[in-house]
């Protein structure tokens, strides 16, 4: 009998394919608890986006083995559940870095640069005036980095060989040589990074440790002038603290891909900022990196079914 793997969003064709060469894939009737719990009462894996995969589900599947991650932050699983429960969990870290890291530099780049100021400017009828529209270039600037995983690696290499940027990090998990190779100057704290830093750039999975990591303190100690960059996880930045800083120019901007509360609020304060790119949680979407990441988590889904060792393991405990 086939192996049954749910799907419980849209990933890409081939995701989809890899899973049907041996397995029946099956999708919920709706992305809600009721609706995922009915559905994998029978599967032998899942495949998830963003859905909450927690306890309750698990427990509706009492056949599941194992847990495919579509994307690197896995928040939206509980793991130590699926821990407990022998499930092994897997997830997809070297699918998405490049298109994450691209849109980095592309917040960077339309924040210093006033882009949504200037496109509104030329969409009212203006042309003259613009000089009130000049920014900032990126060719040697400091960029700070909070986490220097794969994202963060890469982004620090496009920063460095694009535009001479000198690239100082804080990573409590990555030591001083490593970092060092990569042209990388280590810090100790992420107090440290940011006086130095013309853009900081949030790149750390959300754990109990990173959540608010940046704040009010440390919006205090960033140039006037400086912006910052979150495509990693909303509440890694205070966003209050963040918006009270804005408002006061205490920072020149920011470019946001993530919210303490997703999708925001319609009266978020920051849908009325001009100095404020925002975008809907898209920076792993290339149409590249999404391939990347169905058949990434498909081909361990696979491979845990069949008894093999997956590539990319969260609880490698349950392996053994």
């Amino acid at each position: 009998m086939a192996k049954k793997v749910l799907v419980t969003e849209f990933i890409h064709p081939a995701g989809i394919q890899l899973l049907e060469t041996e397995a029946e894939v099956v999708r919920p009737s709706a992305v809600s608890a009721a609706a995922l719990k009915e559905a994998a009462a029978d599967v032998d894996g899942i495949l998830v986006r963003v859905a909450p995969i927690g306890k309750e589900v698990m427990d509706a599947a009492p056949k599941l083995k194992v847990i495919g991650k579509h994307g690197v932050g896995y928040d939206n699983i509980d793991i130590p559940a699926a821990t407990e429960r022998g499930i092994a969990v897997c997830s997809t870290p070297e699918a998405n870095s490049e298109g994450v890291a691209n849109l980095a530099i592309t917040l960077m780049l339309a924040t210093s640069r006033r882009l949504l100021e200037c496109d509104a400017f030329v969409r009212a009828g203006r042309w003259s005036g613009k000089d009130e529209l000049m920014g900032h270039e990126l060719l040697g600037k400091t960029l700070s980095i909070v986490g220097v995983g794969r994202i963060g690696a890469r982004l620090a290499q496009i920063g460095q060989a694009a535009f001479d940027m000198k690239v100082y990090a804080y990573d409590p998990y990555v030591d001083q040589p490593t970092l060092a190779a990569k042209g990388i100057i280590k810090v100790e704290s992420v107090d440290e990074l940011m006086p130095v830093a013309d853009f900081v750039s949030v790149h750390t999975p959300l754990t109990p440790a990173t959540k608010g990591i940046i704040g009010a303190k440390q919006f205090d100690l960033m140039k006037e002038s400086a912006f910052l960059i979150n495509t990693s996880r909303g509440p890694v930045v205070d966003e209050t603290a963040l918006i009270e800083a804005l408002r006061l120019g205490k920072i020149a901007g920011a470019g946001l891909d993530v919210y303490e509360q997703e999708p925001p609020s319609p009266d978020n304060p920051l849908f009325k900022m001009h100095n404020v790119t925002l975008l809907p949680h898209m920076a792993g979407a290339s149409f590249e990196s999404m391939e990347r990441m169905a058949t990434h988590a498909a081909a361990d889904i696979l491979a845990v079914l069949r008894g093999d060792r997956p590539k990319y393991p969260v609880n490698p405990s349950v392996l053994q």
